[in-house]
């Protein structure tokens, strides 16, 4: 069709029918950056930075790399929940802590990405996990199995930051029915705006807004739960399989029920576990609180606050002036001097 005119050596498909903007190189190549750094490294990843960034668009990137260790679908599982943390990207680190990650160090900036102050134009960062995500999957390809064991798909929905993938083997007659249903691929409008606590999207959805609500306190206690579920995933998959291995021998069509049964019910009783999950978030923290089991005898709890950080009071005194200021007769009073106490900001480093 003479769309190209020059050698097989010097064709780029990238740059004939979709050229790299900068656009494309910050919201797209700069997740991809972020998850050849994880594997390679930051020596490896800091000369394809300006790239990433949208500045240096003739940097390419490789398509591909090879890490120089075996990464398993628990390493990727960690990659997707990454908002960038760490890197020159982070949005809640000592270079990009701005007023959109609020009091509680929000990793998310809400739509639109783009957005004008002054008469020029600026971005918000399109981090690896974000709200904006239906369902994701981490797909792990196994050798010395039967078939229908091979392939295994580890499903998850909403944000891939918060979610739980839940395991289904390829061979599977049947889907979770927590996981199921018609959608826009079946010429069936999707029941978007109808709450159903019995559907995995609505609760993932419920925890991970509530985590957005509080993220620094909050996400620990949602990715703690999220890392040792997944664990007790791989556990419970390498005894299925050792099962319907030896099964297989015998009776295949057993076989395929067994591993049929598991996905269906680990799938909805993953989704009937995380509502319970998300009314034990609630319970510890609402109200600006952090309530925790104690010998208490008004209410059996601990009542601590989420208190703000001090750079976020500093903020307001830039932004309101002396409205709130105290006259220097007024002495803080006990309960005061507890509200400005350290906050108890959780580390998430030792948990991802």
């Amino acid at each position: 069709m003479s769309l190209f005119n020059g050698t097989d050596a010097e064709f780029s498909f990238s740059d004939t029918y979709d050229p790299v903007s900068f656009y494309g190189a910050r919201f797209c190549e700069a997740r991809v950056w972020n998850f050849f750094r994880s594997v390679m490294g930051d020596a490896w990843a800091a000369p394809y930075l300006p790239y990433a960034q949208g500045h240096d668009l003739k940097s390419r990137m490789p398509l591909w790399v090879c890490p120089s260790s075996k990464v398993s679908s628990l390493d990727i599982m960690q990659y997707m929940r990454s908002h960038f943390e760490g890197s020159w990207f982070d949005m809640t680190g000592p270079n990009g802590s701005d007023v959109g990650a609020s009091y509680d160090g929000k990793p998310y900036r809400w739509r639109p990405l783009t957005w004008s102050s002054k008469g020029s134009n600026y971005v918000h960062e399109r981090a690896i996990g974000t709200p904006q995500t239906g369902w994701n999957f981490v797909w792990q390809g196994r050798r010395g199995v039967p078939r229908q064991m091979a392939s295994l798909l580890w499903f998850g929905v909403d944000d891939s930051a918060t979610t739980v993938r839940t395991p289904v083997y390829g061979g599977a007659t049947r889907v979770p029915s927590a996981f199921a249903g018609k959608g826009t691929q079946d010429g069936v409008t999707p029941p978007m705006l109808k709450f159903d606590m019995g559907t995995a999207f609505w609760a993932f959805n419920l925890v991970a807004n509530w985590a957005y609500s509080n993220w620094d306190y909050i996400y620990p206690d949602v990715l703690a739960a999220i890392i040792d579920r997944q664990a007790n995933y791989m556990k419970e998959v390498a005894q299925v399989d050792a099962q319907a291995i030896k099964l297989f021998a015998s009776d295949p069509a057993g076989a395929v029920e067994l591993i049929t049964r598991y996905g269906e019910s680990t799938g909805n009783q993953l989704v009937a576990d995380w509502t319970t999950f998300f009314g034990q978030l609630f319970v510890k923290f609402r109200d600006g609180y952090v309530i925790t089991p104690s010998d208490s005898k008004n209410c059996g709890c601990t009542v601590g606050s989420t208190t703000y950080p001090q750079t976020w009071y500093d903020r307001i005194t830039v932004d309101t002036g002396n409205r709130y200021k105290c006259p220097s007769s007024a002495s803080a009073s006990a309960d005061t001097d507890s509200l400005l106490q350290p906050r108890d900001k959780r580390a998430l480093n030792s948990l991802n």
